[in-house]
């Protein structure tokens, strides 16, 4: 459907909600506004109130599943992990290619997490939560985390959208609130400051970045710099010293019309910046999926040999990200014995194992070339160029908020930081 524009697949979306739930809706006298668009920048979008209402869809019985790598049950079928690691092989192979040059990665264990038939059209916003949500739960460097996103409500779809007007009854994010007035079984689009509100309500540390391109002359660059600074490796770490590289949580890039999560990036030979994206509405193929599944049923447990956590003290890890830096090209020739380079940012995490062993016997067509595989994770960089306004959610996992700070972070200004 790419060929469609966002308003004919809105349509389409529509049809098969009709076909599939009309006799639930019939039955139903809640109604709800048209699907709004989600936000980017600084400025919401204003409500949709024309054309014709759309019914209130029920709670989805057996869907909206959560699932995180240390439980021991198999991942939903739009949960895939593994990708990672099947990204560096094939990034390698591109390094040996020479097309590759240099690429830094999320830790191994980042998982996709795809929209549903439910929530096609508008879920993308809430898919990019879970995909965090499952990052967030499964690392061992802030252990508290675990419980404030898991109580009293766990993640989830319809869920997320009780977290929000959750934080705005506790006065976070009083303009979402009156934009969006109910979200709890609605199909609203939501945007990075939605899930800044939710996040900061539960006590976990978040920091919203607005990038306004339309006045900067170095245009997308803006973006793909402070996202090549935030998952490279700070000035004067050692090689061997893996604390801080090691902690690079995913980020979540938001723009008018949709949003992703940009799990690392990669330079090509002729230094141009690629983004590698989990694409919540691009669905894997079965080959790519299996081959994620086996990656991940191979992946060492995280413990050392006497069964101790690996876990780093809280301190090594601040993630300092400056808001300003030069040409990623002039930075790079500024490095020394580490421009063709493929790196892994890994992450501690809980012990248990899940899946299966890998599918050894798995033939041919289980395979897929490195061309297909990159062109499924690489953002092109003319598509940055086409939107003028964008925001980026990053965790610095630093300690929970205390009372006192989330007192101060119910406005969403007090903790955005405006990049142009």
């Amino acid at each position: 459907m790419d060929h469609l524009s966002a308003s004919q697949r809105e349509q389409h979306y529509e049809e098969h909600f009709e076909n599939e739930q009309q006799p639930e809706a019939s039955s139903s006298s809640s109604k709800t506004p048209v699907a709004e668009s989600p936000k980017a920048g600084s400025s919401r979008p204003k409500p949709n109130t024309g054309g014709a209402q759309k019914f209130k869809p029920p709670l989805e019985k057996g869907k909206d599943k959560f699932w995180y790598p240390a439980q021991t049950a198999d991942p939903p079928s739009n949960f895939t992990p593994g990708l990672i690691p099947v990204l560096k092989k094939h990034l390698n192979k591109s390094h040996t290619n020479g097309y590759t040059r240099r690429a830094v990665l999320c830790y191994e264990r980042a998982v996709l997490v795809n929209r549903e038939f439910f929530d096609a059209g508008w879920g993308c916003g809430y898919r990019n939560f879970m995909m965090a949500c499952v990052s967030l739960m499964d690392q061992e460097l802030q252990s508290m985390y675990f419980p404030l996103l898991d109580h009293p409500i766990p993640p989830g779809v319809r869920n997320l959208q009780q977290w929000i007007e959750d934080a705005w009854h506790a006065g976070f994010d009083p303009e979402g609130a009156k934009q969006l007035k109910s979200l709890v079984g609605s199909r609203k689009w939501i945007g990075t400051s939605d899930l800044l509100a939710a996040f900061t309500f539960r006590g976990i540390p978040a920091t919203l970045v607005d990038f306004d391109l339309k006045e900067n002359k170095r245009g997308a660059d803006l973006l793909t710099d402070w996202v090549v600074e935030y998952f490279s490796r700070p000035d004067g770490l050692v090689d061997k010293d893996k604390v801080l590289v090691e902690q690079r949580p995913k980020t979540i890039n938001d723009h008018a019309g949709h949003s992703r999560t940009i799990v690392g990036y990669e330079i090509n030979k002729k230094g141009t910046v690629n983004l590698l994206e989990f694409d919540p509405s691009k669905l894997p193929k079965k080959q790519l999926r299996r081959m994620g599944l086996d990656a991940f049923a191979s992946l060492p447990r995280q413990h050392d040999d006497n069964g101790a956590s690996t876990k780093r003290p809280a301190s090594s890890h601040n993630c300092p990200v400056p808001l300003k830096r030069s040409r990623v090209d002039n930075a790079l020739r500024s490095e020394q014995d580490d421009d063709d380079e493929i790196q892994i940012i890994s992450v501690n995490i809980r012990n248990e194992n899940v899946l299966p062993k890998p599918n050894k016997t798995a033939g041919k067509e289980d395979e897929m070339s490195t061309k297909d595989v990159m062109q499924f994770f690489r953002l092109d960089p003319k598509k940055l160029e086409k939107k003028k306004a964008y925001q980026i959610l990053y965790f610095p996992m630093s300690a929970p908020l205390s009372e006192s700070e989330r007192a101060r972070m119910r406005h969403t200004n007090l903790f955005c930081q405006q990049i142009s």
